[in-house]
């Protein structure tokens, strides 16, 4: 709101502005600053008196800091919050720009100005700067934005951007100017624009330890105390606001600073408090009273200026990237975006379970913090797909346009210019990674390889060249194929890399060597069935399951039909075949053979269904790359698995897999018909390898496990990127303007469609 109704002056405020009277100085010592904690603890938090009594012998000694059973994590906390406030006086020494004055507001004031605040325009809101908080908040004045840096007027005219005089709020902004007061030489020429009442309450609130904004508010920020009491902690540490990472300590020996705000106080700061210091409020221990209510008041710089930069999207979009901009690495991004050169359905393809597991994980890893919602982009048509994953995963979605920058500056501003990119697979990173760089160069970016491109292609030209199986599994591309050099630039340019399986990670560190500390394997996770599995007696037939679409799918259906199953046959007449997968085209429809029992089905509605009546996965994979996310939900479902080693690469050796693997399964139909025959001659040994086959789920594709550790690798990197950039110098490299070809080349497409558009107008206008 830009104005503040003038009814709700009182007399006391009134009274106080047209008479100044002198307020107490500052808190003079440690204990009295002690004494007030205890009271406030006692008269709100029940503090029985024997607490009350020992509390300033722990404080001092420092007991209970060193020993905590809960964890490395909870211990930083409880030796923080054990440590003693300190006076004023002590934490100004340390942390410059500090400024505490008691009794700005007297408890009349107080009150008056607490109940306007409950019970006036707007209505409190959880969400501030464009981002959910854990405290309430309400606005008045100009509207500042710190994503992107911009500003929103509350009157259309550009010169009336000062709080109004009217009104209580007014009244208390204007008494931070007055003359003759404590504060008054602190806050010389300092008249607010910009005012954000937060309510805090003891129930889960807290403030995020934080720097301050340079490039959108001048230096001074005021925050007055309402109502109820805190502890705030200034702690030095990590890269600051200021042109240079801080020399001051950092990391477990970096210097704490705790200060006591009491009721109706102001605090000002400057300088080196907002900027070096990160402060804030980060544990909800950290409030003393039931409820907190702070108004803080800032001058947002020059307004005209700052509105023009806020429609330049290329002035913001060219800020140095890589230069250590205001993140939080002490938190949770605040969103997430996926980018992907195509729709995911999880109901088509096993890749398309992954990516929607892949968004659950990243909405609960975002909204540790700020429960925000995940967004998805994607240049490719919507349609059913499209709908499904914004219903299923709560994520908004985008259709962005290769070569447009606006389309995709504009999905990153709509879903508030995420601080986590993931791109599915290293084409989408190419295609739009320039883009989300010079847009968000602070977000972290990840690459999410379901595939390594390179060996799968590399695979297929061995195979049209009639290599045999041995030569195909143990390829590996080398350095001049091209499709490589292309993968691995993108993984370099990235910050973070998935990998689907720890073989892939190992080729990726060892082989080419892209930085360990950069790779994770994530490979698909699988919870344990909920119901006792169909027995052997219960299921008839084999089955193979893939997208057509999907090269690798279609050879292996075709060959499996054309060369293996009539083998099959011969043995075992009756056995039939069930082919499933989506996309299929007529010519993959006529492969049904009704004579040999092997019929290609289509699109399987359900996935879970379908394995559960067959007692086979028969999958003659000849080439791929990656984890056959089919094998492992074949295994999930109870069905025993043949297929080749291209097969279970990832999932675990030959020797050690869970079910028939035929070493010369790609090139000998012989072979492979008889590891079916093989896998069906027993039913006992049967039962053995589905048993088998669920404990090695159990220990190595455990989801909940796997899900920790990603997101633990996550929030590392999360809170190391700076550190990581500065140490990646061939991803460094990699984003040199020599060496960016694909945004070159996307420039000059966008400038040729340009031009035949003015061309085509021009054409028209001639014509008429």
């Amino acid at each position: 709101m830009g104005h503040t109704p003038s009814t709700m002056i009182g007399p006391s405020l009134l009274t106080t502005v047209a008479s100044p009277v002198r307020r107490p100085s500052l808190v003079s010592n440690a204990a009295a600053q002690q004494r007030h904690t205890l009271a406030a603890r006692q008269a709100r938090c029940h503090v029985s008196p024997l607490t009350a009594a020992v509390f300033p012998l722990l404080c001092a000694s420092g007991a209970g800091a060193s020993r905590c059973s809960r964890g490395p994590r909870l211990q930083r906390c409880c030796t923080r919050t054990a440590q003693a406030p300190l006076s004023v006086e002590e934490a100004a020494k340390q942390v410059k720009g500090l400024h505490l004055y008691p009794d700005f507001l007297s408890e009349a004031e107080g009150r008056e100005l607490a109940d306007f605040l409950d019970q006036g325009e707007p209505e409190w809101s959880q969400e501030q700067f464009g981002v959910p908080t854990l405290y309430r908040v309400k606005h008045f004045g100009v509207l500042g934005s710190l994503r992107p840096r911009m500003v929103r007027l509350p009157d259309p005219k550009l010169g009336e951007v000062d709080l109004p005089c009217d009104g209580i709020l007014g009244l208390v902004s204007q008494r931070l100017s007055q003359q003759g007061l404590p504060w008054s030489g602190c806050l010389k020429g300092f008249v607010p624009n910009e005012a954000n009442v937060n309510d805090y309450s003891r129930d889960g609130s807290r403030l995020l330890l934080h720097w301050d904004d340079r490039g959108l508010y001048e230096e001074c920020v005021c925050s007055v105390t309402v109502m109820g009491d805190c502890v705030m902690t200034f702690q030095m540490g990590g890269r600051s606001n200021l042109s240079a990472p801080s020399s001051k300590t950092t990391g477990a020996d970096a210097p704490v600073v705790r200060v006591a705000i009491p009721p109706r106080s102001l605090l000002v700061l400057r300088g080196s408090a907002r900027y070096e210091w990160q402060h804030g409020i980060p544990e909800p221990e950290d409030f003393l009273s039931d409820r907190r209510m702070a108004i803080i008041f800032r001058r947002v710089k020059g307004v005209p200026q700052a509105v023009k930069a806020s429609r330049d999207s290329d002035s913001l979009a060219e800020k140095p990237a890589e230069a250590g901009g205001r993140r939080r690495p002490d938190a949770a991004p605040c969103r997430a975006m996926v980018i992907s050169t195509n729709w995911p359905d999880p109901d088509v393809s096993a890749a398309g379970r992954v990516t929607a597991g892949r968004l659950h994980l990243l909405r609960s890893f975002c909204s540790l913090e700020s429960g925000n919602p995940v967004s998805f982009a994607s240049p490719a048509r919507p349609g059913n797909s499209q709908g499904k994953l914004s219903a299923a995963n709560e994520v908004k979605c985008f259709r962005i346009k290769s070569n447009d920058e606006a389309s995709v500056v504009a999905a990153l501003e709509s879903s508030g210019d995420p601080e986590l990119v993931v791109f599915d697979g290293f084409n989408a990173e190419e295609r739009f990674g320039h883009y989300v760089r010079k847009r968000q160069p602070d977000a972290m970016r990840v690459l999410d390889m379901q595939d390594f491109h390179a060996l799968r292609l590399g695979r297929e030209r061995l195979i049209a060249g009639g290599a045999d199986a041995g030569a195909i599994a143990s390829y590996r591309p080398k350095a001049s194929d091209e499709d490589l050099q292309r993968e691995l630039a993108s993984i370099h340019r990235c910050d973070a890399i998935l990998a689907i399986s720890e073989d892939e990670r190992a080729l990726l560190v060892e082989t080419y060597g892209v930085p360990r500390w950069k790779v994770t394997a994530a490979p698909f996770g699988f919870a344990r069935p909920s119901r006792v599995l169909p027995s052997y007696q219960r299921r008839q037939g084999a089955m193979f399951i893939g997208n057509w679409r999907h090269r690798p799918n279609r050879d292996c259906a075709k060959w499996l039909i054309q060369e293996v199953w009539p083998l099959v046959r011969q043995r075992l007449p009756d056995l039939e075949l069930s082919v499933y997968g989506a996309n299929q085209t007529p010519e993959d429809a006529a492969l049904t053979r009704e004579s040999l029992g092997a019929y290609v089905r289509g699109y399987c509605r359900s996935v879970k269904k379908a394995m559960q009546q067959h007692h086979l996965l028969v999958a003659p994979l000849r080439y791929g790359a990656g984890v056959k996310g089919k094998v492992l939900e074949a295994m999930q479902h109870g069905l025993v698995v043949v297929t080749t080693p291209v097969g279970v690469e990832g999932i675990a050796a030959p020797d050690d897999f869970p079910g028939y693997v035929v070493e010369t399964g790609g090139e000998d139909a012989e072979a492979f018909a008889e590891g079916i025959v093989k896998a069906l001659r027993d039913p006992a040994q049967w039962e053995v390898q589905q048993q088998r086959a669920a404990a090695l789920l159990a220990e190595r594709f455990d989801e909940n496990r796997l899900e920790e550790k990603l997101r633990d690798f996550l929030s590392e990197r999360w809170q190391q990127l700076e550190t990581d950039r500065q140490r990646d110098y061939v991803g460094q490299m990699l984003w040199h303007s020599s060496l960016r070809s694909t945004e070159l080349m996307a420039k000059y497409i966008a400038t040729k469609e340009q031009a035949r558009s003015l061309q085509q107008s021009l054409d028209q206008a001639g014509t008429t």
